[in-house]
């Protein structure tokens, strides 16, 4: 998928900011249209040839569990690389297009790899085509969270000035083609070359008589090496000028990190803002410093692959003051002693703060039974339908350190007025009460990992592989979530649907 450029490219001139947030200026690479307003007006564009595309050049094949974080992205008649920047995202190149990919981790795009499939997948709406590398962006939001390998997070703020320098020796790796003759593509090799410039949100990495990409690599990562051992990604390999022995050009992954979080609802820069600010929380830790090495086996998703500690790159590390602070936690919505029309859906959402190390997961619990947790704000959950009757609603929050916050109960009634009972009181067969403001309290016991009907219970023996088990109600763009019937046992029923996955100790994933 990688797009060729002619032989000829003139020096491109650049600046870098020295001082906050990464701030590249200059020259991007175009043609056929007008540069950009930061464009170095003395950099010649090179010409592009309207040529097919034809892995990584003079490169070697990984061995065992090494690069791990480096995956084949499949789908669309194509093959291009991506790299894990988050347990549940993977960067890749818009020019590999969107669809319906899946994503491969191992070794190789045909077999032996792990197979992981993608909830959705989106291209930057601002790229326009093969010579706009510097916004040549997507990614894909993973179906699960791969919580046994370390990642290799964004290059990001004082990070790119003291380590995106020309010269520097850089890692590239990828699934494409290791010859001009097209041949070799759908394994996976590396090599270490050298950054030549980053100009705008481009970077300019190998080529001869170094290593460099070639077909089949593209959307695959650049990576550097921190002094702490860590590996981070700041490129995303976009084209490559004068064929598999010329200059790589990748899209800058900073530039991409605040449009990836806006569309995925994922933090992806747990160190920092979007604009390079070091914010650390809790997820700033645990980095891979595994490259080229090998460290445990595909099957047992490379057990032993070593993390790092908690990151200082920018500034203090997340937890070098302890944490003793429970997050607090409100209900939005719905509200506390409203009446609502029989059939009304409701969305739920919850409002978590934690002034320490950040909330790990914010969930909801209705007469009792915790619902599936959210990692990530918002912490909502989409449109519910609740049975006529009175219900109590209770939401927690726990943070990096274990401190497990509680709101303030919101009873609410649907279809029934205040005093009111209805099909599930106690009187009539139900399970639950109506108006009693102990009914569906939980206790702090909810957030605790020893309980199987606790969020983030991490027991396996009930761990539904399938993920086929449905509740009532599912997160925010999970869908409707309404099993809902109206029958005698109307609210009974509802409750066991409500409570469903806690009731059958099925875990929910949290780094």
């Amino acid at each position: 998928m990688l797009t060729f450029l002619p032989t000829v490219l003139k020096k491109l001139a650049f600046r870098r900011a020295t001082a906050g947030s990464i701030v590249f200026i200059g020259a991007a690479v175009l043609c056929g249209a007008p540069a950009p307003a930061n464009a170095d007006p003395g950099a010649d564009a090179p010409l592009v040839d309207d040529v097919a595309p034809s892995g990584i050049y003079q490169g070697e094949e990984t061995q065992g569990c090494a690069w791990p974080t480096t995956v084949a992205v499949t789908g669309g008649n194509s093959l291009c690389t991506g790299t894990l920047i988050h347990p549940r995202v993977v960067a890749y190149a818009a020019h590999c297009g969107a669809g319906n990919k899946t994503i491969l981790f191992g070794n190789s795009s045909q077999v032996g790899s792990k197979t992981i499939q993608t909830e959705f997948c989106r291209t930057n709406p601002a790229y326009s085509g093969v010579s706009d590398q510097a916004h040549d962006w997507a990614f894909c939001k993973l179906t699960q969270s791969i919580e046994d390998l370390p990642i290799t997070p964004i290059v990001m703020g004082c990070e790119g000035n003291q380590y995106l320098q020309a010269g520097a020796q850089v890692a590239i790796v990828g699934f494409g083609n290791n010859s001009v003759n097209d041949t070799g593509a759908g394994t996976k090799r590396w090599a270490m070359t050298t950054l030549h410039n980053v100009i705008g949100n481009v970077a300019h990495v190998g080529g001869a008589p170094d290593a460099g990409i070639c077909s089949g690599d593209s959307g695959g990562p650049a990576f550097v090496q921190y002094d702490d051992g860590t590996w981070h990604a700041f490129g995303i390999a976009s084209t490559v000028t004068g064929g598999c022995s010329g200059l790589g050009t990748h899209s800058l992954l900073p530039a991409a990190a605040a449009w990836i979080e806006e569309e995925s609802g994922i933090d992806v820069t747990p160190c920092f803002t979007t604009n390079g600010q070091w914010d650390a929380d809790f997820r700033c830790g645990g980095f891979a410093e595994s490259g080229p090495q090998s460290f445990g086996e595909w099957p047992t998703w490379c057990e032993g692959t070593p993390a790092s500690g908690a990151s200082s790159t920018c500034g203090d590390p997340y937890d070098a003051e302890a944490d003793t602070t429970a997050p607090i936690v409100t209900i939005l919505n719905p509200i506390h002693g409203m009446v609502y029309d029989s059939g009304t859906k409701l969305p739920i959402e919850i409002d978590a703060l934690d002034p320490g190390w950040g909330v790990k997961s914010a969930w909801i619990s209705i007469e009792g039974m915790d619902q599936p947790g959210i990692e990530y704000p918002p912490f909502k959950y989409g449109a519910v339908q609740f049975p006529d009757g009175v219900w109590h609603l209770t939401a927690f929050a726990e943070d990096g350190a274990g401190n497990l916050g509680e709101s303030a109960e919101v009873t609410i009634y649907v279809g029934v007025e205040p005093g009111e009972t209805t099909g599930g009181d106690s009187s009539t067969g139900g399970d639950a009460t109506t108006d009693d403001p102990s009914a569906g309290t939980s206790d702090s016991s909810a957030g605790d990992d020893d309980d199987d009907s606790a969020p983030g219970d991490d027991d396996d023996d009930d761990d539904d592989a399938s993920g086929t088990e449905t509740s009532m109600m599912d997160s925010e763009g999970d869908g409707e979530g309404c099993g809902c019937r109206a029958d005698d046992d109307a609210r009974g029923w509802a409750l066991a649907g409500l409570g469903l996955l806690g009731l059958l100790g099925v875990r929910r994933r949290r780094r």
